[in-house]
């Protein structure tokens, strides 16, 4: 149930964040995107503006009452090259937020964070888990995410929400993620290439099942929780390949030794989404990848 009018998406045009956008308008939601782009829809209103622009931030959480941050520098290539910029968005971006939010009397945050701050951890994680330090800078920074806002809440008493999102896939996605780089590939007769075993893999999730978290975290539940959101299937590069035989049946498909230190995935639990929030995911990975082919198809992905 959502008991939420007046929302700010940040990060509101990217793939993640125009999907909220759309469930939260769907369920009456008066929604303003803060983005650099303009929206996927034009029934929201649109604040172009920039996340290292405090006035901007500022003007942007005026006569709001909630807030889901989803910007962020995602990308995790342009974390590597170029990790000041992913320093600057994601944290101080966020600190902007906050000082924002705080100023402007807003009644929570909600934090798009992600499963990669469990590191290399094996078996199933879940909240709970020990939070190694971090091996890559866009990790880093999501950590850092998470702690100013638990730290923020402690100064200030800003209520916030941590959502730890497992990969995402779906329509919109970003062209360099890995199912959007299959199936292209599929879509062109070009051999696909899986590294080592193939056995290494994600608990996936389909985008809507997401951005219905999303919503279900408005809930006065979750205030000051951390939870993930995940699917319920652990999908190897295996399963992706033998469910793309089944759109593509010339599929092509190249071998190559494992990469250095590549990680074969955990099991994300999302039990407490389940109790606390109500939620889970409803599209199993064979309907939502065959979802994802007919709109790559329409789009001439």
């Amino acid at each position: 149930m959502v008991i939420i009018l007046d929302v700010l998406v940040t990060g509101g045009s990217g793939f993640i964040g125009s999907h909220v956008v759309d469930k939260l308008v769907e369920h009456g939601c008066a929604v303003r995107v803060f983005d650099e782009r303009k929206p996927h829809r034009d029934d929201v209103e649109w604040f172009k503006g920039d996340l290292l622009t405090e006035n901007d931030v500022l003007g942007a959480c005026k006569d709001m009452e909630f807030v889901y941050h989803l910007a962020a520098v995602a990308d995790v290539n342009i974390a590597i090259s170029n990790p000041q910029l992913c320093l600057q968005v994601n944290e101080i971006g966020t600190l902007n937020l906050l000082k924002a939010a705080s100023a402007m009397e807003i009644e929570r945050v909600v934090l798009a964070s992600t499963t990669w701050v469990y590191g290399k951890t094996e078996g199933e994680v879940n909240e709970n888990t020990p939070v190694p330090p971090p091996d890559h800078i866009y990790t880093k920074t999501k950590i850092g995410q998470e702690h100013l806002l638990a730290a923020y809440h402690e100064h200030t008493g800003l209520p916030y929400t941590i959502l730890r999102y497992d990969i995402p896939y779906g329509p919109r996605m970003r062209s360099n993620l890995v199912m959007a780089i299959f199936v292209r590939k599929a879509m062109q007769k070009e051999p696909i290439t899986v590294f080592g075993d193939g056995n290494q893999g994600r608990c996936f999730i389909y985008v809507e099942d997401l951005a219905n978290g999303n919503v279900a975290a408005s809930q006065p539940k979750a205030r000051n929780q951390v939870i993930n959101l995940a699917g319920t299937e652990f999908i190897t590069v295996n399963n992706i390949v033998e469910t793309l035989r089944e759109s593509f049946t010339d599929l092509k498909v190249e071998h190559s030794p494992p990469r250095p230190n590549d990680f074969k995935g955990a099991i994300v639990s999302i039990q407490k989404a389940r109790k606390l929030l109500g939620w889970e995911p409803r599209t199993k990975f064979k309907t939502g990848l065959k979802k994802y082919i007919t709109y790559a198809r329409s789009q001439k992905c």
